[in-house]
């Protein structure tokens, strides 16, 4: 039996790769379709949210999303919904307005052009928007998508037919949060202190760093610096700084000045040192540190200079009567107390503070704030047109179709083999072979697969060591396939066009190895006689070379492509690692067996 480990570890490999791809936990059921968007006027508004499964409606079965199609046609009234295993009572006017996608039943990420998507539409508030503007919202945009980790997202520059420009966006899995809080939102960032000017008789003096200006209060509300005057609720520019007259209250006037903006911001922290989530009371408050200019840091010294302090007697510590508040896009995202210290000093590094009862949303909150910092403003503000749903682009039978025509494939190669060695026990394996590539392939681009590889990882580790107990052969290729194979299937990607051009591309280099092997060991060679080991290492020079030489034309792709390139580099240089190092040496020891026979 341990003469044919290799054999055992492709079987082993197998079996983990079927798992990662088929396991999958069916927590409403194996029926059901997936939520993808909710409209605006959808009674299932905040009730209902993206990637919730609908199993029933109106207590029958929902099979597909023809099924959804047709039984929420005209729907009108009271409409119950089981969704997420709860069930859930709408009242329906004209339109139950949601949209939904066939639910996974595999464990596979699929990309736009096989699982379809969301097709975004975003209209720029500003009028006579150019061209220009709109590149360069996209480039913004595509910044934050990249630092957020988005995946399968496409933005286009799009015209209508009233000549104004639009932003489309076409993406896979992409919640209308996220298009709400990061990719629609301006990003418009702003910190401000709140600068108290005592008044004596209607009189005062407002201290900026070691100037000061003398205030005056008038009968109308309104309030003099030097020449200029300012109503209540207005925005002003003064000594180089933008300030807001807020209101009078018993002998004060307060004025809110901004000490730092976006343009200020040269680094945001995400390092553990700066940045990281901190259990609190009912919940998780997350922070952050950034970096801001030396000019946005004189602002803040001129500013809370002359700030009196007061003690705090829960901690002991002296702040100052105001505080720094942060705003993105106008609203309050931190309030933060100043240190007594901070008072009249250049303060480069403020910390951004917020809290959310849930942890998952603490993380993800705090990711979208930094993304948003560390890509800056967008130029125009922009507001969500419409949301619809786009088909795949390579068809709905698309997947059926590749794999019957695989089928036919796998049949041609059959019989081409079975012609030219006249021998049936050769082609089968050659043809089982090559599915098991594709198989493994997809197994390690499966997602939530890391504990069955895990345990493949160990049955390798166990089999290879008894292996080598029982003296077989040393086969340092396949003891590395055992070993690293594993740890590769742990990682994940999309599966799309690019991916299956890249599994396609092995295949037909398998096939090939195959035969060479096949070739190498049963021909019959008359110049010099060689025996099995020898041919099956003559067969295997000629194919590591071939591999390497594949592997060495992907790696600059990986490094300086983008999008299509680099997924099909990847794809192809994962698919050459699991031939040479756990197929062919499977298939060269089932030949090998066959010869003895």
């Amino acid at each position: 039996m341990m003469n044919y480990w290799r054999v055992w570890l492709l079987i082993i490999m197998v079996m983990a790769a079927s798992l990662s791809i088929g396991l999958r936990d069916y927590p409403y059921g194996r029926n059901g379709v997936e939520v993808t968007f909710v409209s605006e006027i959808s009674p299932a508004k905040n009730i209902i949210e993206q990637g919730m499964i609908i199993t029933e409606i109106n207590g029958e079965v929902i099979t597909s999303v023809e099924n959804w199609n047709s039984k929420t046609s005209g729907l009108t009234g009271d409409v119950f919904l089981m969704v997420n295993g709860q069930s859930v009572q709408l009242s329906v006017n004209e339109t139950l307005g949601i949209d939904v996608m066939e639910m996974e039943k595999l464990n596979l990420e699929f990309g736009l052009d096989l699982r379809g998507g969301t097709r975004i539409i975003l209209k720029p508030n500003a009028t006579n928007t150019t061209e220009d503007d709109i590149n360069q919202v996209i480039s913004t945009l595509q910044t934050r998508s990249n630092m957020y980790g988005l995946k399968e997202i496409n933005f286009y520059s799009v015209r209508g037919i009233d000549g104004d420009y639009y932003i489309q966006i076409e993406a896979a899995g992409v919640k209308r949060d996220i298009v709400n809080d990061l990719l629609s939102r301006q990003g418009m960032f702003e910190a401000k202190v709140l600068k108290p000017v005592d008044l004596e008789g209607n009189i005062g003096t407002m201290q900026l760093g070691t100037n000061n200006y003398p205030v005056t209060l008038l009968g109308d509300g309104s309030a003099q610096i030097e020449n200029l005057t300012v109503e209540p609720g207005k925005t002003f520019s003064f000594s180089g700084m933008e300030f807001q007259y807020l209101n009078e209250t018993n002998g004060k006037i307060f004025f809110l000045a901004t000490t730092y903006t976006g343009a200020d911001i040269e680094l945001v922290y995400s390092d553990p040192q700066h940045s990281g989530i901190i259990p609190k009371a009912n919940g998780f408050q997350f922070y952050f540190g950034v970096l801001v200019s030396l000019e946005g840091a004189q602002r803040f010294s001129d500013v809370t200079t002359d700030i009196p302090s007061q003690l705090d007697i829960n901690s002991g510590e002296r702040y100052l009567e105001s505080a720094i508040y942060l705003y993105l896009d106008g609203n309050l995202v931190s309030e933060l107390r100043i240190s007594e210290e901070l008072g009249g000093k250049i303060y480069q590094s403020p910390q951004i503070q917020g809290f959310r009862e849930e942890k998952e949303d603490a993380i993800e909150e705090k990711l979208r704030l930094q993304t948003i910092l560390r890509s800056g403003a967008l130029p125009i503000t922009l507001e969500t047109a419409s949301v619809d749903i786009i088909s795949p682009t390579l068809g709905t039978g698309f997947l059926s179709s590749a794999a019957f025509a695989a089928g036919i494939g796998a049949l041609i190669v059959f019989c081409i083999v079975f012609i030219r060695y006249r021998k049936v026990r050769v082609a089968i394996p050659m043809v089982f072979v090559a599915f098991s590539e594709v198989i493994i392939i997809l197994g390690i681009a499966a997602t939530g697969d890391t504990m069955i590889w895990a345990i493949a990882l160990i049955i390798n580790f166990i089999l290879i060591s008894v292996a080598w107990w029982k003296k077989n052969d040393i086969d340092i290729y396949a003891w590395l396939g055992a070993l690293i194979i594993p740890l590769v299937g742990m990682m994940s990607w999309t599966i799309d066009l690019p991916a299956i051009a890249g599994i396609i591309a092995v295949i037909g280099t398998g096939v090939d190895h195959q035969i060479i092997i096949a070739d190498e060991t049963l021909a019959k060679k008359k110049e010099v006689v060689y025996d099995i080991k020898e041919k099956i290492k003559r067969a295997f020079f000629i194919i590591f070379g071939a591999a390497a030489t594949t592997i060495a034309a992907m790696i600059p792709l990986i490094s300086v492509g983008i999008g299509l390139v680099r997924g099909f580099a990847i794809t192809t240089i994962i698919g050459v690692l699991v031939g040479v190092l756990v197929t062919r040496p499977a298939y060269a020891r089932v030949v090998e067996a066959l010869l003895k026979k």
